[in-house]
């Protein structure tokens, strides 16, 4: 059931990315959106840090690249960014996690309801 609440709420955040429109934006643009976000969403809850340079080593990308879709997602307000010191404790990095926001909250706890009326038989707790 977990599971299935988070591909939900995943759907909810990637459905918003593909049916955003912007001018000149091809569909693979999206898709490297829906990939970022997906990055992002499952790594928040690892012990590391979720940074640019992180996902630009796992991705094989270059930070610049991760840089240039990560704007999107921010325009977007599906993404924010906190500025942490970074792990050498010198300078600083963004740690990049999914946006908590009202509108989001609202709808997460709607899906979980659902999950638990379908859980039960169709019966409201």
């Amino acid at each position: 059931m977990q599971a299935d609440l988070s591909r939900k709420l995943l759907r909810m955040f990637v459905e918003r990315i593909v049916n955003e429109i912007f001018p000149n934006e091809t569909g693979a643009l999206r898709m490297q959106q829906i990939g970022l976000f997906t990055l992002i969403y499952v790594l928040q809850g690892d012990k590391e840090s979720v940074t640019a340079s992180r996902i630009a080593a796992m991705t094989g990308q270059s930070s610049s690249q991760i840089h240039r879709q990560l704007q999107k997602l921010l325009k977007l307000k599906l993404v924010e960014r906190t500025r942490v010191r970074n792990k050498q404790g010198r300078g600083h990095a963004y740690l990049l996690t999914i946006k908590d926001t009202k509108q989001t909250r609202r709808l997460a706890k709607a899906i979980a309801k659902a999950a638990v009326v379908r859980a039960s038989g169709g019966r409201k707790e």
